[in-house]
């Protein structure tokens, strides 16, 4: 391993620690090698872009005069390595990634493509995560067309991959799924199933806040 590489992968610690904490706080299918490259070196390039602005800004707003950064000039040096640089933006790529991670979250970008009609899709997860993570989705009626149950509970946690859906219900009453018999409670329930084999509804509240009867 170069010199050069190695100074590139130092320098890139920043962008890597962001895309760990931005792929930790929200919904997504596994990345690639390659996505995961591209999106430390974009986070890299934003972290010490923040950290360049904030070094203009005391120079400009206070009497501390702070010199730029050697990053840019010394790339192609690999025996110059600025580790205060990388160290300073570290810090910041964290505050970059909780950023990132409320954007898409809250579906900023997609609700601004929204509100001026350039489109109209919600976000990157599936339809699935989508209904899951909604804020009125709380108690639901889980049924399990293979094995004809119903599972009713609230929803603690959910994740899924290409075929399968995991599930982790709380609070949960079971019932055949044929004619709604009711055959036994428990505190919570993990399931894995096939995604095609099951429906979740809503439950349905009364205006006093009970449900309705199964």
């Amino acid at each position: 391993m170069s010199e050069l590489t190695i100074k590139l992968i130092i320098i890139l610690i920043p962008g890597a620690i962001a895309t760990l904490i931005f792929g930790k706080l929200i919904l997504h299918k596994e990345w690639s090698s390659f996505r995961f490259v591209l999106y430390s070196i974009i986070f890299g390039i934003l972290s010490y872009l923040f950290l360049q602005l904030i070094i203009n800004g005391l120079n400009l707003f206070s009497c501390i005069e702070l010199s730029d950064l050697t990053i840019w000039k010394n790339l192609n040096n690999a025996s110059l390595i600025p580790y205060q640089e990388v160290g300073f933006a570290t810090t910041i790529s964290i505050i970059v990634a909780f950023f990132s991670s409320m954007i898409e979250n809250r579906k900023i970008i997609n609700r601004v493509a929204g509100f001026f009609g350039i489109s109209a899709k919600y976000g990157d997860e599936n339809l699935y995560s989508m209904f899951l993570n909604s804020k009125n989705v709380q108690f639901v009626y889980l049924r399990d067309i293979k094995n004809q149950l119903t599972y009713h509970g609230w929803v603690k946690s959910f994740s899924e991959n290409e075929t399968v859906s995991e599930i982790r219900l709380a609070d949960v009453a079971v019932y055949n799924y044929s004619d709604s018999k009711f055959l036994y409670e428990v505190g919570e329930v993990y399931l894995s199933l096939n995604k095609q084999e099951i429906i979740i509804e809503i439950a349905k509240l009364e205006e006093n806040g009970q449900e309705t009867s199964q």
